[in-house]
């Protein structure tokens, strides 16, 4: 039930291992200098490593659920034998909804202006050519010294009401243009697609949610976003209690617990479009 749950995170999201509880700090190297031609007596030259850091760690989530023996036998559904199955959806949607609380709080501006990361303004609803700036924007990042990163966009991660326009943009074959303009679509499959309610949902996160903002991201091996699991486990732990696990009460139990944490790493890897 775990792994059928969707987890649209882990399109974008760097997988790592913690060891504890403590806080752990995350670094991406940035090979600041470009390879050079060696000099005739081999010698090679030093070259400097800026690094982008972020702090995270792990804590635990966990929920218990206990069902009364007279319950249990009167079950003519099967409804309890779904018990473990709902707990471990539950653990799907806790760590779904840490991520993209980290994605929607903009923790230490992450998407901003200085970044070059946010756009914002006019034109900025979800189209052809809006999708063609956010691509642009991440493809000529560029270290301090003025190399080009090559870092490459793979996915659009869009609401629920920007999902059919995101669909249009990226599956259509032809778009309508007018003075005499190719009518081909230039942006075809150009990223992958990914559609998270999560983004657009205020009761849970506030004004951070909007049905109109979008987001591109790099593949997780550029590190947008890192998502740490306690000893690699990505999996909760589910246990069954019988009735014989406590004297004093005719009930069986499940609990399930789950150690993960997330957080923001290489701002240049991602960029958030604010719509209109």
């Amino acid at each position: 039930a775990y792994n059928d749950s969707p987890a649209t995170w882990r399109s974008f999201c760097a997988i790592r291992s913690v060891n504890d509880f403590k806080p752990h700090v995350n670094v991406r190297p940035s090979f600041a200098t470009p390879l050079e031609p060696v000099a005739p007596d081999g010698e090679l030259k030093h070259g400097t490593i800026g690094e982008w850091i972020s702090e995270f760690k792990a804590d635990t989530f966990g929920k218990m659920i206990s069902v009364d023996r007279r319950d249990l036998i009167n079950d003519d559904l099967g409804a309890f034998d779904q018990a473990a199955r709902s707990l471990g959806r539950a653990a799907m949607r806790r760590l779904a909804d840490l991520v993209y609380s980290t994605l929607l709080g903009n923790a230490a501006g992450f998407f901003s202006e200085a970044n070059r990361n946010l756009i914002d303004g006019t034109d900025s609803a979800l189209s052809l050519h809006s999708l063609s700036m956010a691509i642009q924007a991440m493809r000529t990042q560029r270290d301090e010294e003025g190399n080009d990163l090559d870092i490459v966009p793979t996915t659009l991660v869009v609401p629920p009401q920007l999902a059919e326009q995101a669909k249009s943009v990226l599956e259509s074959e032809f778009i309508q243009r007018v003075a005499e303009m190719p009518t081909g679509n230039s942006l075809r499959k150009a990223v992958s697609l990914e559609v998270e309610p999560r983004l657009s949902n205020a009761d849970k996160f506030g004004s951070t949610a909007s049905e109109r903002h979008w987001y591109l991201f790099a593949a997780p091996s550029a590190m947008p976003l890192v998502v740490g699991f306690l000893h690699g486990k990505q999996e909760p732990t589910v246990e069954y209690f019988g009735l014989d696990s406590q004297p004093e009460r005719l009930a069986v139990s499940w609990r399930v617990y789950f150690d993960f944490g997330s957080a923001f790493c290489d701002p240049r890897a991602a960029v958030r479009v604010v719509g209109e």
